[in-house]
């Protein structure tokens, strides 16, 4: 993939675009970047020629995320086009010229710097990229500049700052004992001395790395910033948020288990791994009971989602692909849930559910997508996380771990539990008298189509993936 450089030389040629263009055509900007850099990586991934160098470089991981990357920032702009739109007519005494074009040249330094984490080979830069995402979505967190954005922005910044310090420290503990330290500077150089790196060191850095990393991707204990700042970002940029930051944070986690495993230290990762994912799925499942904002109900299921993910990935080679589809099927639906919420509080006037019902009688297509969409993401058939997490169940069976996969099931019936509920008293039942009358009945088309593109791609994850496997299998006899 030699297009590699023009991937992120786009999105910044076009914040700058952004910046000095007035009117209604700066918005449609991004979402003409973002066009661009899907034609450009799925062109790259018809090619199949994966390119590694000193600085930029793909493996099988970064391909999958760089893949939900641009998929997920392309409707991340294409939603902000209505979004934005509506915000500037709602807000008539404020600048709203200025709010604009600040929001979309963030975006897309967001999201050029979530691509660039997977894009870049060199470690330092990785960790680099990992800290802009936080220094970007950390101001459109802030962008409303209201009390309680002020107060999710400052705590996401703190929490994100130190997991970040904490990161570079084990980066620089296995880097630092490496004889060619340009070598080793690369994740690729580093895989290859992996084997020189003693084990104790290599073990301290990966629970240093697993804290730091672990902070970006949600997991517990060390997610106290994600329901804040997912229930006060705009709802695109919570997308983002959810769809494709909590993956780069688990890219930097994994890309060191990778070499921990080249090293000889692959069961002492996989165990610390799969037991952060335990208490991640186990906290983030119980925190679900007793929700009153859908913001923060998505968010602690964007944790729980993660968690099963790292899960996946400390269970061979069957878990990793269970893992790639669990970050792809969670990118989809989450961020899709996340663009409705930003429909519902334009309707009902905030995030809270008590009093909030009928939406699928007041919003036809918000509502019943809705309620599709939370019963995807608690992992109801045929949608694609069913077949993800029922992977994941399958492989710990398969590693002699028939206790802890009954113990996964059981956490994964509750949370199903709770999303059904939560679905059933928020799409059905009398409108409530909360409801903005005034709001048009039919979303416009930057609203229906990203949510129509993502329940369509969850679908076809779940429907056509065991008939695949099914082909497969029959071919193999």
């Amino acid at each position: 993939m030699t297009s590699q450089p023009f991937l992120l030389a786009i999105p910044l040629l076009t914040a700058v675009l952004v910046w000095f263009i007035q009117g209604k055509v700066r918005r449609w900007l991004p979402v003409t970047a973002t066009v661009l850099n899907l034609s450009i990586l799925i062109l790259g991934y018809l090619q199949g020629t994966p390119s590694i160098g000193p600085w930029l470089a793909i493996n099988g991981l970064s391909a999958v995320i760089a893949g939900i990357t641009a998929f997920v920032g392309f409707t991340a702009a294409l939603y902000s086009v209505g979004y934005v739109r509506r915000h500037s007519q709602e807000q008539v005494d404020l600048d709203t010229v200025s709010q604009e074009r600040t929001y979309f040249v963030l975006l897309l330094v967001f999201y050029d710097s979530l691509l660039a984490v997977v894009l870049l080979n060199n470690i330092f830069m990785t960790w680099g990229a990992i800290e802009l995402t936080a220094l970007a979505s950390v101001l459109l967190v802030d962008w409303k500049g209201t009390k309680d954005n002020h107060e999710a922005a400052w705590k996401y910044l703190i929490i994100m700052e130190f997991g970040g310090l904490l990161a570079l420290l084990g980066l620089l503990l296995l880097v630092g004992l490496q004889p060619n330290a340009s070598v080793a500077t690369t994740w690729t150089g580093l895989l290859a001395v992996a084997k020189s790196i003693p084990a104790s060191v290599a073990r301290l850095a990966f629970v240093l790395i697993l804290a730091g990393f672990g902070t970006k991707a949600g997991l517990v204990p060390f997610h106290a910033w994600l329901p804040d700042a997912h229930s006060q970002a705009p709802s695109p940029i919570s997308a983002m948020l959810s769809g494709i930051k909590l993956n780069c944070g688990l890219y930097g986690i994994l890309r060191t288990q990778q070499v921990l495993q080249g090293g000889g230290n692959g069961p002492f990762a996989d165990h610390t791994l799969a037991t952060l994912g335990f208490l991640t799925v186990a906290i983030s499942t119980l925190m679900t009971l007793y929700q009153k904002d859908f913001k923060r109900l998505f968010a602690y299921s964007s944790s729980e989602n993660l968690g099963v993910a790292a899960i996946a990935f400390s269970l061979g080679p069957l878990g990793v692909i269970a893992g790639y589809l669990q970050m792809m099927n969670h990118s989809l639906i989450k961020s899709m849930l996340f663009y409705h919420s930003g429909e519902l509080q334009h309707a009902w006037g905030s995030t809270e559910m008590e009093g909030l019902s009928g939406v699928a009688r007041a919003l036809p297509w918000t509502g019943q997508t809705l309620v599709l969409g939370m019963l995807a993401i608690a992992g109801a058939p045929p949608f694609g996380l069913f077949i993800s997490e029922f992977m994941v169940i399958f492989a710990l069976v398969k590693t002699g771990s028939p206790l802890l996969a009954a113990l996964l099931l059981l956490f994964l019936a509750l949370l199903f539990a709770n999303f059904l509920r939560y679905s059933i008293s928020m799409g059905y039942g009398e409108i409530s008298t909360r409801l903005n009358r005034t709001v048009r009945p039919l979303p416009t088309l930057t609203a229906t189509l990203p949510t129509g593109l993502h329940l369509v791609g969850t679908l076809a994850f779940g429907m056509l993936l065991p008939v695949l496997w099914s082909l497969g299998i029959l071919l193999g006899r």
